[in-house]
C-alpha cells in the first residue's frame, strides 16, 4: 500500500490527528516523511489533503476493497422518518452480503462526508458502536447525516468529520456496513 493511501486511512479513522502523530502511527522518525508523501500527491500541507480525504476527493486504494459474501439484493431507502426508520422505494439494488438480517441501502444526499458522496449508497447496519467507523445518524432536526465514531475513555463519540467536533445532539441509528457509487453508463 502507498504511504498516501496509509496516511489517508490514518485521517480517516481520527480526522483530528496530527502530522507528528500521523508519523507515529506509521512509524516514522521524523513529520517531514508526512509532508513528503502528501507533497508528492500534490498537497502542501496537511489542511489540504485533510479536506481532499474527508470530502472524497483523495480516495486511498484501501478503501476500493471489493466486499466478499454471497450475492442478494437489499431494499433501498431514499428517505428516513423523523424516528430513523427507513422509508424504501420499492426498489432494490443486487449486492454482496456477508452480514445478517435487517441490512438496507440508503441514498446519501449530503455534502461530500468521509470520502462519501451525494449519490453514493450506504448499506446500513444494525447499530454497534463499539465496532462502528461511521454511522448513519438522526440530528436534532430529525435529518439524516453521517457521523465518524470515536473510541474515548468514556465510550464511543459521534464526531461530525470536517468540523471534527463532537456532535451529542445526533443519536445513531446504523452502522454504514459498505459504501456503493454508482458509474454513469459508458458512452461510446
Amino acid at each position: 500500500m502507498d504511504v498516501a493511501d496509509k496516511i489517508a486511512d490514518v485521517i480517516l479513522s481520527d480526522p483530528s490527528v496530527s502530522v507528528r502523530e500521523i508519523a507515529q502511527r506509521l512509524g516514522y522518525a521524523e513529520e517531514k516523511t508526512i509532508y513528503y508523501w502528501m507533497n508528492k500527491r500534490g498537497f502542501h500541507g496537511i489542511r489540504p489533503f485533510k479536506r481532499a480525504v474527508l470530502t472524497g476527493q483523495y480516495r486511498a486504494a484501501s478503501r476500493a476493497r471489493e466486499a466478499v459474501g454471497r450475492p442478494g439484493r437489499l431494499p433501498v431507502a431514499d428517505r428516513l422518518t423523523k424516528t430513523g426508520d427507513p422509508v424504501y422505494t420499492g426498489e432494490t439494488l443486487p449486492i454482496t452480503l456477508d452480514r445478517g438480517r435487517g441490512l438496507f441501502v440508503w441514498c446519501y444526499h449530503g455534502p461530500p462526508d468521509l470520502g462519501i458522496l451525494p449519490g453514493d449508497y450506504l448499506v446500513i447496519g444494525p447499530v454497534n458502536l463499539e465496532s462502528a467507523a461511521v454511522v448513519l445518524a438522526i440530528g436534532p432536526e430529525h435529518a439524516p447525516t453521517i457521523r465518524h465514531v470515536v473510541h474515548a475513555d468514556g465510550g464511543p463519540l459521534l464526531v461530525e468529520p470536517l468540523r471534527a467536533t463532537i456532535d451529542s445532539s445526533a443519536r445513531a441509528i446504523g452502522t454504514v456496513l459498505q459504501v456503493l457509487r454508482l458509474l454513469p453508463p459508458a458512452t461510446i
